[in-house]
């Protein structure tokens, strides 16, 4: 039962997967039987001299006002939230630890990790058979100009070096509070800034070692691409974990957390798959990696998105249920609404295949009216991203003309939508590839722009107008309108002509449930409810307005820090106790 397993995150799998929406009808019953989950009476943190709240889960829903509405008085929270288990209720301990660990990806297993070496008695509790997570899905982590690896690695002939010196923490702090409308918990953005290094020092120091040393595309930052990417930065920190004494239990989900009065001491736990059994702890960390395979919180939180690219998450039990177990012990929701964007893809259409690569190709954007989205010239992916989901329908259309066919298919490409390590070669066989499309239903044609508006549902005469005011800018060889790069302005006048159906596509859910700067989760008073932590996505604050991908590898340097960060703070909680 105690056997610890290495990570086996299927180190053959092709990074080019992609999983449609099908891929993730194996969620489906992960929601069956919530009704009745959540009861009443949850404690929640009590502030001095405070009578304590009686239903935490509902007053998240009374915060969160501009969440969906349930069908019935209670809100969509509370239906998912799992009850915490009365202390009282929860039987002997079957187990005891100071620090319990629940989640083995990248967040949970570099906090059981740092908690070990800090001398802390720790539990880690994994629901899969394996450990890893998401760090199969890792490539680039943010670092700054203060980590030992960025000073001591810069000359090894053997480590890819395009690194620049990074800004001061003020300059970071400014770019990203401002990317996220200064509405991000500065508190915890700061902390991450000051803390950055510290991570990274220490999985230095425990063995890794960079491939290659980046800038960030367009923020003060850089990046770290450990050998073996985040598969290979995983297995050093459960190297360490296991080396520091941390028990580490697959096979063993947790079940429900567990509250003595308002404060969480451990949590109930399937040990091996067995009957749930009592796990007592001095303080818990949730690092379950968000609810990206939960299809009915996806319905609710994120309507009308598009499909998931391809981050493993078909792979591993991400179905929110760390989320729901926080939520159940006096937690709030944290702007759910968000993901990691990965540009934006043809519904049915393979990952990086011809369709894909022209889809996102900078030509005209347009919506169902007709009207240009703005400047198509974009270098993040996030761009693409944000130009559908602002549109009513989630979608935009790509229109192109024969011209831009034989430019695919001869010159290198526009654009890389999908990662760094992608390719921008030209597409020979990009016409027949077209036309395959075509008579599949997921490439639109026309031989005159009105009948490819007829083809694609575009209103014909918007497109005309919109094409004509192109082209006339795009033959001046300056856009007027939204300054989009000349090297990028061709006019849309051959025909055949062709259109693409995007709607946004993502990586991950990336918030989950309100924590304060020091990685304490909060209650709807903003109040940190004792003894529980949360970490990576299941927490939220940090990221508010926008994942920006121009702030390079921010998601798995989130989730290190949250991880790393959250066990200095343990600490002087238990030292109180």
């Amino acid at each position: 039962m105690e056997k610890t397993t290495h990570s086996a995150a299927a180190k053959g799998m092709s990074r080019r997967t992609f999983l449609t929406g099908a891929a993730l009808a194996s969620a489906g019953a992960a929601m069956a039987g919530l009704a009745g989950c959540a009861g009443s009476g949850q404690p929640t943190s009590a502030k001095a001299d405070a009578e304590p709240k009686t239903d935490g889960a509902a007053d998240a829903a009374t915060s969160q006002s501009g969440a969906a509405s349930s069908t019935t008085a209670a809100s969509f929270a509370n239906q998912i939230a799992i009850a915490a288990v009365p202390v009282a209720e929860a039987g002997e301990a079957a187990k005891e630890c100071d620090y319990l660990v629940i989640g083995g990806g990248n967040c949970g297993m570099m906090s059981a990790a740092h908690a070990g070496a800090e001398g802390l008695k720790t539990i880690l509790l994994e629901k899969a058979t394996v450990t890893g997570g998401s760090s199969v899905g890792t490539e680039v982590t943010q670092g700054y100009s203060d980590c030992k690896i960025m000073q001591e690695c810069v000359n090894d002939p053997e480590v890819i070096n395009m690194s620049q010196q990074t800004g001061t923490p003020n300059d970071i702090f400014t770019y990203f509070m401002m990317h996220n409308s200064w509405e991000a918990n500065a508190e915890l953005v700061s902390n991450f800034v000051h803390n950055n290094h510290r991570f990274h020092d220490f999985l230095y120091e425990e063995g890794a070692y960079p491939m290659m040393l980046l800038p960030s595309l367009d923020a003060p930052t850089g990046g770290i691409m450990y050998k073996g990417q985040g598969i290979g930065a995983f297995e050093v920190m459960q190297k360490a974990a296991e080396k520091y004494g941390v028990e580490i239990l697959t096979n063993s989900p947790a079940t429900a957390l567990v509250m003595d009065g308002d404060a969480v001491v451990g949590a109930m736990a399937a040990l091996d798959g067995g009957d749930p059994v009592y796990v007592k702890a001095k303080a818990v960390f949730v690092g379950t990696g968000g609810f990206s395979n939960n299809e009915e919180m996806i319905a609710h939180y994120m309507p009308g998105w598009g499909e998931i690219a391809w981050k493993n998450d078909a792979h591993i039990p991400h179905d929110g249920d760390g989320i729901r177990m926080l939520l159940g012990a006096g937690a709030v929701e944290s702007d759910m609404s968000l993901a990691q964007p990965s540009a934006s893809s043809v519904e049915g259409v393979t990952w990086d295949s011809a369709i894909d690569k022209a889809a996102r190709e900078p030509y005209l954007w347009v919506n169902a009216i007709g009207a240009r989205l703005g400047n198509e010239k974009w270098n993040v992916m996030d761009t693409m991203y944000k130009v559908g989901i602002k549109e009513n329908d989630f979608t935009y259309f790509n229109v192109i003309d024969s011209a831009a066919v034989e430019r695919m298919a001869t010159q290198a490409l526009m654009t890389n939508a999908r990662t760094v390590l992608g390719s921008m070669d030209p597409v020979p066989e990009m016409a027949d590839e077209l036309e395959k499309g075509v008579k599949a239903g997921t490439v639109f044609k026309g031989d005159t722009l009105a009948d490819l508006a007829k083809a694609a549902g575009i209103d014909p005469e918007g497109l005309a107008a919109t094409v004509e005011e192109y082209n006339a800018m795009a033959k001046a060889g300056e856009d007027t309108k939204f300054f989009k790069d000349p090297a990028a302005l061709f006019p849309i006048e051959e025909g055949p002509f062709y259109a693409f159906r995007l709607i946004p596509s993502w990586y991950s859910t990336l918030n989950g449930v309100k924590i304060n700067g020091r990685i304490e989760v909060v209650d709807a008073d903003g109040y940190a409810i004792p003894g529980l932590y949360a970490g990576g996505l299941d927490s939220g604050e940090f990221y508010k307005d926008n994942y920006n991908h121009g702030f390079s590898g921010g998601c798995s340097g989130y989730s290190y820090f949250t991880g790393y960060f959250a066990v200095d703070n343990v600490k002087d909680y238990i030292a109180g106790l």
